[in-house]
C-alpha cells in the first residue's frame, strides 16, 4: 500500500520518538512532548493500551518526565525501557507496568540523545552543551543475570577540547557480536566491540573508545561546514558508517580503508538533487541486512539501496580498523 499507511496511531500529545518492541511484533512504544510514555497494540486500534502517568507527588516532584522525551531505547530484551528528556532526566521503566519509572537519574541540565552499548548494557548520552556521559549498567557482569543490582553510576567523560562545541545531535553504538574484544575496562569492552560515534552541530562526527580514554580518538569533519544531524553504524559491516548533514547530503565512511576521506567523496550523496527547497536531513536508519538506508528529510522519507561493492566485507575489516587505530597511536595494544 504505497499510497497510505497500514496503521495510524495517536494519543493526546505530539509524538517525539517511537520504537518497535524488539520481541512483541504487535507493540509499538512512543515518547511524547508532554513527557508521557505510551504503548500501542496494532490489534487494539489507534489509541494507546498503556501509558505512564503525568501527575506529581505531594511535594510537587514528578516521578515521570515533565519535559519532552528526546530519545528512547528498549533494554533487557524488551522487558525494560530507557527514556531521556530535554531537562536531563533519564528514566528506566518496566514495560510490565508503565505507571511510574523504576529508576530515575539526573544527567546534567539537558540530554539530547542516547544509545545503549549492546554488550555491557551501558548508556551513552549526549547533551545540548556538547558533553558526553556514560551510565553504568547495574549488572556486575556482561550479559546481566538475576543477581542483586547495584546503583547505576553516571560519569561525564573528561574529554577537554575533544568534546563537541555545541549540541550532540546523535550517538550510535555498534551492533555486531563478532567485533574484536579483549576484556573489560571502565565498564566497557576493550577492542572494537564498544566503540561508539557521536555527531554534533560543530560539523564533526567523533569516534570514542570509552574503555581506553575519555577523549575522542578520531574526528571526521564535514567538508560542507554544515552541522551533522545523525550518524549510524551499519548493522552488518563492522567499519561502515553513514552520516547525515543539514545541507541534505549523506556521507559513507569505511574506517577499515580510510580515516581521512569518505568513500562518497567530499561532496557526499545529495539525497534530493532536484529539490529546490534545500531540505536538510534529520535522521538515518539502516535496514537490518545493512543494504538499504532510510533518510528523513522534512516531510519525506527516502530509501537508498547501496551497491554490493560498498556493503560487502573484504576480509576481516574489523581487525583492519583496529590495526589502523593502533598503528596511529589512537588505541593501546592489548
Amino acid at each position: 500500500m504505497p499510497k497510505r499507511p497500514e496503521h495510524i496511531f495517536t494519543c493526546g500529545s505530539p509524538i517525539t520518538t517511537t520504537r518497535f518492541h524488539p520481541t512483541e511484533s504487535t507493540l509499538i512504544i512512543g515518547g511524547c512532548q508532554s513527557g508521557q510514555v505510551v504503548v500501542w497494540d496494532v490489534r487494539a486500534g489507534r489509541m494507546p493500551v498503556q501509558k505512564s502517568i503525568l501527575t506529581t507527588t505531594a511535594n510537587g516532584n514528578s516521578k515521570g518526565h515533565t519535559h519532552p522525551i528526546c530519545a528512547m531505547e528498549a533494554i533487557e530484551g524488551g522487558a525494560g525501557l530507557v527514556t531521556s528528556a530535554t531537562d536531563g532526566r533519564v528514566n528506566f521503566w518496566s514495560l510490565a507496568n508503565l505507571r511510574d519509572p523504576v529508576e530515575s537519574l539526573q544527567i546534567g541540565d539537558s540530554v539530547s540523545c542516547l544509545a545503549v552499548a549492546p554488550e555491557s548494557g551501558n548508556l551513552i548520552c549526549g547533551d545540548d552543551m556538547g558533553s558526553i556521559y556514560t551510565v553504568q549498567s547495574p549488572n556486575a557482569s556482561l550479559g546481566g543475570g538475576g543477581g542483586q543490582r547495584s546503583r547505576r553510576q553516571v560519569r561525564k567523560l573528561d574529554c577537554g577540547d575533544e568534546c563537541h562545541f555545541g549540541m550532540v545531535t546523535s550517538v550510535a553504538t555498534k551492533r555486531l557480536k563478532s567485533s574484536t574484544r579483549a576484556g573489560l575496562s571502565k565498564g566497557f569492552l576493550r577492542g572494537t566491540g564498544e566503540l561508539f560515534l557521536s555527531s554534533g552541530v560543530d560539523w564533526t562526527v567523533k569516534l570514542w573508545a570509552p574503555a581506553y580514554t575519555d577523549k575522542a580518538i578520531l574526528s571526521l569533519v564535514s567538508h560542507s561546514y554544515d552541522y551533522m544531524s545523525d550518524v549510524q553504524w551499519n548493522p552488518t559491516h563492522p567499519a561502515l558508517i553513514a552520516t547525515a548533514s543539514s545541507n541534505g547530503t549523506i556521507g559513507l565512511w569505511n574506517l577499515a580503508h580510510s580515516m581521512e576521506e569518505p568513500i562518497t567523496g567530499s561532496d557526499g550523496i545529495v539525497v534530493e538533487p532536484d529539490g529546490g527547497s534545500g531540505r536538510g536531513l534529520n535522521k538515518l536508519k539502516w535496514s537490518p541486512d545493512g543494504r538499504r538506508l532510510l533518510a528523513a528529510s522534512a516531510d519525506r522519507v527516502h530509501v537508498l539501496v547501496l551497491s554490493e561493492d560498498v556493503v560487502r566485507q573484504k576480509g576481516d575489516e574489523d581487525s583492519r580498523m583496529m590495526n589502523h587505530l593502533i598503528s596511529r597511536g589512537l588505541l593501546d595494544r592489548e
